[in-house]
């Protein structure tokens, strides 16, 4: 069995486990600014440093010059507490001395999902309080939330969720640069480190050997670019065994997209541009172009389909509630650490969602022959275009999200779709009268 399906069988096991966290000293409250929750921040903190002396709190920056909040009453209160009431920063998840073992929301399911972003690597345990509109995630009620923290912080067993994430590279294709025929050899580009031979003309100045047949010289290039790819591939080979490349052909001109793949030292070819940690969903759509989206996807190195859409959306069993099922995806428990794939308005009848597990590795090309660039966001952020060429490798995270349970998780799960989602929730059939 492989290394992450042993991780994934650990998931599941956990899930039905009872657990005790170890001991916490540093809180983590987030919320948005706000007066009601600002308010709600003040009150949450000031019980927890009379209730556990040991305890040090982090607050967000932007509150404490709020007057709702009144920082300088707080430390006047207790002179102690100005050392145990800090403000964090971006800058604070850098210091380790500040790791944080709990963190506490107040607030919906936006809030989580930022918590969530906060932590690119390893997430601290995420107790969520409903605040919020809609609050799928959120299982606390914060009325009751001086019995909840009280039984976390004396560490009281207690379920734990652990929602998988997904990890998005994003890869820019580069593109061959040959030289512009309308330039009448006034300019030349390099083409991946090979650049035209130069001759004297007959006034003594210099041409491209181009201007006389461009088409030659983009032959020349593809073919010293192949050659280049194929050399450094075999030497990869013969270092790392047959998984050092993945070679993608994007249709046209022959030009070669190389991707990462999980064991292979792909940064001598191409690194990735940006990488993410995601608890809900990717989303690849085609912004504000008016034109249709054609996607290339590749599941494993295969490619399984070319997709005419306006969109798609990779999303986690945690995201199954979210944007994919307004677009028809399925309900995924989260106990089953899967992949959704929903396209977005699709031109054909037969893309439908389609469920696969989660250690599968995924890719999404952006192919030369789509009419239209594309938009990528991830859980709605970080937006940014893809060109022709881009891509995307999804994979498994190596840092999920750890949830406290309210009783365990099947429970939350479906106690949030019949109460929150209002799932299947309509007037019931009148039975038949005793005429019949």
């Amino acid at each position: 069995m492989k290394r992450y399906e042993k991780v994934m069988d650990l998931f599941d096991n956990l899930n039905r486990t009872i657990v005790k966290l170890p001991p916490i000293t540093n809180i983590l409250i987030v919320t948005k600014p706000d007066s009601k929750l600002t308010k709600l921040t003040k009150e949450l903190s000031l019980w927890l440093l009379e209730s556990f002396p040991g305890i040090t709190l982090y607050v967000d920056k932007r509150l404490q010059d709020r007057s709702a909040f009144r920082y300088k009453e707080i430390v006047e209160q207790d002179p102690s507490w100005k050392d145990r009431l800090q403000f964090w920063t971006w800058e604070c998840y850098k210091d380790p001395a500040k790791q944080i073992h709990l963190a506490v929301t107040l607030g919906g399911d936006g809030t989580v999902l930022y918590t969530s972003w906060m932590f690119q690597q390893r997430v601290p345990p995420i107790v969520a309080f409903h605040l919020g509109s809609l609050g799928f995630l959120t299982n606390f009620s914060f009325e009751s939330y001086r019995p909840t923290m009280t039984n976390i912080i004396r560490g009281e067993g207690m379920n734990l969720n652990l929602r998988m994430r997904l990890q998005c590279c994003v890869y820019k294709f580069k593109d061959v640069a040959v030289p512009d025929p309308k330039s009448n050899g006034t300019s030349s580009q390099s083409v991946n480190g090979f650049r035209p031979r130069k001759s004297e003309t007959e006034d003594g100045g210099m041409t491209s050997d181009s201007d006389d047949d461009s088409e030659e010289l983009w032959e020349r290039a593809e073919s010293f670019r192949k050659e280049e790819i194929i050399r450094t591939v075999k030497e990869m080979d013969s270092k790392h065994g047959a998984e050092v490349a993945d070679l993608g052909v994007c249709h046209e001109n022959g030009q070669t997209l190389i991707t990462r793949t999980p064991k292979p030292k792909l940064e001598d070819l191409i690194a990735p541009t940006d990488t993410w940690q995601v608890l809900n969903e990717v989303t690849v759509d085609r912004g504000s172009n008016a034109g249709m989206l054609q996607l290339e996807l590749f599941v494993d190195g295969i490619p399984v389909t070319t997709i005419l859409a306006d969109g798609l959306v990779i999303a986690t069993s945690t995201g199954s509630t979210a944007y994919s099922l307004s677009i028809g995806g399925s309900l995924i428990h989260p106990e089953k650490n899967s992949v959704i794939i929903s396209p977005i308005a699709a031109h054909s009848l037969t893309a439908r969602p389609m469920i696969i597990p989660g250690t599968k590795h995924l890719r999404i090309c952006v192919p030369v022959t789509s009419r239209t660039t594309a938009w990528a966001s991830f859980d709605g952020r970080h937006r940014q275009e893809l060109g022709h060429g881009d891509s995307i490798m999804i994979t498994a995270s190596r840092y999920p999200v750890t949830t406290i349970c309210r009783r365990d998780q099947s429970t939350d799960w479906f106690t949030g779709l019949t109460q929150v989602l209002n799932w299947n929730s309509r007037v019931l059939q009148k039975p038949f009268g005793p005429h019949l």
